[in-house]
């Protein structure tokens, strides 16, 4: 595991810059020092003229995002909690305003927060095994991110509603149909070398267009 003050990993490739959220025994989950981490990334990279695309991914294979640390959360006053959800518009707002593509390679789970964390992203590619939904309603809370918004944007009203009200999770070939994700992975194939390649027009096309 990473340091827990700046769990993400920071790799240079070209042009493309790969965030890796290195909490897998957390299954990649948002602590507040993660969220934190993405907003300094994120306001950094506008003025780095050597990124002119950013790849978000999660360590391992299992989770790509889990969503909230509940673990950090049960520790949390009722005050804590709502500077937790401010932190979500806060510092994940620099990666939704970003003048410089941002691509989430889906390696696992992304439930909740780390659904509503892919969404925030332009475009989203998932390994075949990858599994999506946002999940709050059957635990008696809310998607805190901007996720029902964003989902119905992309998939929807109806299909949206069908997500959040019974709580449905989709399988990575039931989100491409959907139109959810972008691009499956091929089998066999890593999804972040994957995301990478598929995106290199934007890597090497013109940054002003």
């Amino acid at each position: 595991m990473a340091d827990e003050s700046f769990p993400i990993e920071v790799e240079q490739r070209g042009n493309v810059v790969v965030w890796t959220i290195d909490r897998e025994a957390r299954m990649n989950s948002l602590s507040r020092a993660t969220l934190k981490a993405f907003g300094k990334l994120a306001r950094e990279a506008v003025s780095n003229d050597s990124v002119r695309a950013i790849v978000i991914t999660g360590r391992g294979d299992k989770a790509f995002c889990a969503g909230a640390d509940l673990k950090e959360r049960q520790g949390m006053s009722e005050n804590d909690i709502r500077v937790q959800v401010e932190l979500y518009r806060s510092e994940l707002g620099p990666i939704d305003r970003s003048p410089k593509p941002v691509v989430a390679a889906l390696n696992g789970v992304a439930f909740g927060g780390g659904l509503e964390l892919a969404l925030v992203c332009d475009l989203r590619v998932a390994a075949a095994h990858v599994s999506v939904g946002l999940p709050e309603t059957t635990l008696g809370i809310i998607p805190g991110a901007g996720g029902t918004q964003r989902v119905g944007r992309i998939v929807g009203e109806a299909r949206a509603k069908e997500m959040i009200l019974l709580g449905r999770r989709l399988t990575a070939k039931e989100a491409l149909a959907w139109g959810l994700v972008n691009r499956l992975t091929p089998e066999g194939k890593n999804v972040v070398d994957d995301t990478v390649e598929w995106i290199e027009p934007i890597a090497n096309g013109a940054p002003i267009a």
